[in-house]
């Protein structure tokens, strides 16, 4: 009787080895559905400008303390600036604080005219204790604040004169109007007006007080002035200005005023965070990121007014003078807006087609796994992507950003290319992202991309499921895991994986958890005096993925986590084309520069690499030889 021999497990095969024509069949389907949609990135290519112009406003508030610590005019301060190239100012409209303050109007709280009442030997004023009471000091001071909310106040006499009562303390809140006198001499000194409303309860007759000598509408606090009842009204008198959209400040009420009205992107800064953390220099640079790669193009600045990094006045002058030559240096010039507007609206069918391309893309993930795993993968990532965005065109985006970071590594051959034809792939993808998702709406960053964590996040997870399901199937997965004696080595691998994708998540974003390191700014300031700056990421994934590529003999556990790291850099490239805001050609170019610096420094490493392999090997058989 023969004695039978025991054989290794057959490895797990994908459903695209099984069915090589269906797969052939989706990937001729994609091909033909990105025809359609590279006309609709062309068009919005084409609805995107070319126009390199930013201008640059400083808040006034701030500009007013400084100068009070300098003991100069506020106007005085702000002319040394505009000679060092500052462009515009912003006003706020006057509060009933603000207005007392500069002697427009008198107030009073309702404790405050109970004593004058009582020095006077008059009666106490009918009112509570914590009203307001204003009467006007100049002629039409309190015309706007005394018809700019229903219900309107009462009137009382007091030492004399006719006073105006509403109940509560809104010394701070109740916004009065514009102060025309401050409006009219910054206008005659040559500074563009950057007008910053205020929204109060039952606002009426809203806008009709703008002043005509503003571009920019920047409302302040965090809703729309008008809203929720009277934005119909905002609409109409904002279409003679640009209404800001301010990154990382959502606003009550303007995702439905910014749909209707000429818009324009702000930045700014916190002043608590300006006068502690950065110096002129980092925030020059991250003004002119904003301007190349996200289309801010109205600069919020303000002075320094803290001198924990230095003298205000000197941080301010480098801050302004820096800032606008490195914008002229870029092909900027820095002035007046003009009153254009995002002028995009993909057509349909192509759009659907678009659609289409990512559903093959879907299934062509499905086909990379082991059965059953694949379409529980797809099913999974298309129940992510309704429960984020429901049935619409962001949900289709977000598979596409998902699925064709991984179809290249998963179904592509691992030769020293792969890498070249992963990138091809997820730009593939990035022209479907593009297509589906591209509107008005998401260009003006008034609804932002769904899931963005879940770009980053889900491929690389993906990836390295699919990396183990096809080494060894699930049931084969638990009993040597469960059975697996935990050794230093693999603590030390694992926690290094996490570590790779904390950093990923907390670096994310143009407001990150875990800011840059100074070397890393360094490297950054360098590539942009060069061209646009690659992602981060990308520098990183691309050299680990050639490392991966070029030593496929070395075992899965030591080619996987780098193929993983190299899909990072893929989700990074859709992630760029997500942000919808940014010039297509913008993400295209920091792609590419990505994937060849990856690529040389990749190319560079793999000899490195391999001598160190070498040597440590030597030096392990040599101690191994040594003890027997």
């Amino acid at each position: 009787m023969t004695r039978g021999v025991t054989s290794a497990p057959a490895r797990p095969t994908s459903l695209a080895e099984r069915h090589p024509r269906l797969a052939l069949l989706l990937w001729v389907l994609l091909a033909l559905t990105l025809v359609p949609a590279s006309m609709l990135v062309l068009e919005r290519v084409g609805g995107e400008g070319t126009e390199r112009r930013v201008a640059m406003v400083m808040d006034e508030f701030a500009l007013a303390e400084q100068a009070s610590y300098l003991g100069m005019e506020t106007l005085e301060l702000g002319l040394r600036y505009q000679d060092l190239g500052l462009s515009g100012v912003a006003l706020y409209e006057d509060t009933v604080e603000t207005a007392a303050l500069s002697g427009r109007i008198a107030a009073l709280l309702g404790r405050e005219a109970y004593a004058l009442a009582s020095l006077l030997g008059e009666e106490r004023p009918a009112v509570a204790a914590d009203s307001t009471l204003v009467r006007p000091l100049e002629p039409g001071a309190a015309e706007r604040l005394l018809s700019n909310t229903d219900p309107p106040p009462d009137a009382l006499t007091l030492a004399g004169e006719t006073w105006y009562a509403w109940p509560g303390d809104s010394f701070r809140t109740r916004p009065v109007g514009v102060d025309r006198a401050k409006v009219e001499a910054w206008a005659e000194a040559g500074f563009e007006i950057a007008y910053r409303p205020r929204n109060f309860p039952g606002l009426v007759d809203v806008g009709s007080d703008y002043p005509p000598e503003a571009r920019y509408l920047v409302y302040a606090g965090l809703q729309v002035a008008g809203h929720p009842s009277a934005l119909e009204e905002v609409v109409e008198v904002s279409q003679g200005y640009l209404t800001a959209i301010i990154e990382g400040t959502p606003q009550d009420g303007m995702p439905q005023v910014a749909g209707r009205v000429p818009t324009v992107r702000l930045l700014s800064f916190n002043q608590d965070h300006l006068n502690q953390r950065l110096r002129p220099t980092e925030v020059v640079e991250k003004y002119l990121l904003a301007a190349n790669e996200r289309n801010v193009s109205l600069f919020y600045l303000r002075p320094y007014t803290e001198e924990q990094l230095g003298d205000m006045l000197a941080n301010t002058e480098a801050l302004v003078a820096e800032l606008r030559r490195a914008l002229e240096r870029a092909g900027f010039t820095v002035g007046g807006l003009e009153l254009r507007d995002v002028d995009y609206s993909p057509s349909p069918r192509p759009r659907l087609a678009a659609a289409l391309g990512i559903a093959a893309g879907l299934a062509l993930l499905a086909l990379a796994f082991p059965a059953p795993w694949g379409a529980l993968a797809a099913l999974a990532i298309a129940a992510l992507a309704v429960l984020s965005a429901g049935l619409s065109w962001p949900a289709a985006a977000l598979v596409a950003a998902i699925v064709f970071p991984v179809l290249g590594f998963a179904l592509l051959r691992h030769g020293p290319l792969a890498l070249i034809g992963a990138t091809g792939v997820s730009l593939a993808g990035a022209v479907l992202l593009v297509a589906v998702g591209s509107d008005r709406a998401s260009m003006l960053a008034i609804e932002p991309f769904a899931g963005v964590a879940a770009t980053l996040i889900l491929p690389p997870a993906l990836i390295a499921a699919q990396l183990m399901l096809r080494w060894r199937r699930p049931a084969t997965w638990v009993r040597s895991l469960w059975s697996h004696r935990v050794r230093l080595g693999d603590v030390s691998v694992a926690l290094a994986v996490v570590a790779v994708l904390a950093l990923v998540v907390m670096r994310r974003g143009n407001f990150p958890l875990l800011e840059a390191t100074e070397a890393e700014l360094a490297l950054r300031s360098a590539l942009n005096e060069l061209f646009v700056r690659p992602r981060f990421k990308e520098l990183l994934g691309h050299p680990l993925a050639v490392i991966a590529l070029f030593n496929r003999r070395w075992p899965a556990w030591a080619t996987g986590p780098l193929l993983v790291a190299g899909v990072v850099a893929q989700a990074s490239i859709l992630n760029s084309f997500s942000h919808y805001h940014t010039p297509v050609l913008v993400s295209l170019q920091r792609s590419l520069i990505a994937l060849a610096v990856g690529v040389a420094v990749g190319l560079v490493l793999v000899p490195l690499v391999r001598l160190v392999v070498a040597a440590v090997s030597s030096w392990l058989r040599a101690d191994q030889a040594a003890q027997r």
